[in-house]
């Protein structure tokens, strides 16, 4: 009888341990995602910071080859400055591209960079601070060469220039050499709909730029002075990296495109070919016979998920209402604008 008694008391410890923990399976179902929204919660406080700021540490992912010297893949894809697309895309942000470049210059391992530029151009202070690491890039004394892929235009040349040897392919979109600032003016359609701008300034010029209202022949040479400014920059720009005299960099940035294939005939590339080919070039300038080709990647992590996650959703603006209502300053752009 008392041996019963044992039995029985074990199968009810049994069925205790197994209900304990069929009930934590489910706690942790129902906990998990309110932690994992708590965490976002977390990080709402910082987001703007959190989401700029890239990984001071990158992973690397091989893409062929073997050995300890390191050729690094860094690619530029899109508006340049205009952020990127997420980490679920795969999209490199400003300050990713920036990190790149600067690991790749610590990185005693690192002999060669290839910089894969597919860019219409972008803003004209994100295109100088990526041309102002590349050049440091330079300084450590890694070989750097770009690839051009289908458009690699206006900022997208621009940042092209510190390398000692450019790649496109014959059918590239390159050129656009030159600064556009745009404006919007709306003031007819705030007429018809019976809206009135009303603005006190504490100068003539203090809202130059305002779509509201025509531009004052003064406003005007204002903002063509600062185009004509940025312009000389970019002029210097490929005078210094190309070793071409001002005079014919000013005959041939008057903004036209060119192909790849006009490129090289006008000096603006080195030789046509794709990534493959600059990766055989880099090898070359390096004087490597083997070497890892990578890309950096970043490990996903559940925070960096639900960050782009929230990031993606605050973007989220399929009829364009945002982007039409939103007043934005007027941005100098190293930019190919159709």
């Amino acid at each position: 009888m008392e041996d019963m008694q044992k039995v029985a008391k074990t199968n009810n410890y049994g069925w205790l341990i197994a209900a304990s923990i069929i009930g934590g399976i489910v706690l942790a179902c129902a906990i998990l995602p309110l932690g994992g929204f708590a965490l976002l919660l977390g990080s709402a406080g910082s987001a703007s910071s959190t989401l700029a700021t890239p990984s001071s540490s990158w992973s690397e992912q091989t893409v062929e080859g073997s050995g300890l010297d390191r050729i690094v893949i860094i690619d530029i894809a899109g508006t340049i400055g205009a952020g990127g697309g997420g980490l679920l895309s795969g999209g490199l942000t400003q300050e990713d591209i920036l990190s790149q470049i600067k690991q790749a210059s610590e990185d005693s391992f690192v002999k060669a960079v290839v910089l894969r530029v597919d860019s219409p151009g972008g803003g004209v202070v994100a295109s100088s601070e990526i041309h102002a690491e590349l050049m440091k890039l330079r300084e450590a004394e890694k070989r750097l060469v770009v690839s051009m892929g289908s458009t690699a235009a206006s900022g997208g040349y621009y940042v092209a220039t510190p390398a000692e040897r450019i790649y496109a392919n014959a059918d590239t979109l390159t050129g656009s050499l030159g600064v556009i600032l745009s404006l919007v003016n709306y003031e007819e359609a705030f007429a018809k709909i019976g809206v009135e701008s009303v603005v006190y300034k504490s100068g003539e010029l203090k809202d130059i730029g305002s779509p509201t209202r025509p531009a004052t022949p003064e406003e005007q040479e204002v903002l063509q002075s600062v185009v004509d400014d940025a312009y000389q920059g970019f002029v210097d720009v490929i005078a210094a990296g190309r070793n071409m005299p001002r005079e014919r960099v000013i005959e041939l940035a008057d903004g036209r495109i060119y192909t790849g294939k006009q490129a090289l005939d006008l000096g603006l590339i080195d030789a046509i070919g794709n990534l493959d080919e600059a990766i055989a070039g880099a090898k070359e300038l390096a004087g490597l016979t083997d070497a890892t080709v990578v890309r950096y990647t970043q490990p996903d992590s559940l925070r960096s998920l639900l960050l782009s996650q929230l990031s993606a959703s605050q973007d989220h603006d399929p009829l364009g209402v945002k982007t039409l209502l939103e007043q934005r300053a007027p941005r100098l752009e190293y930019r190919w604008v159709p």
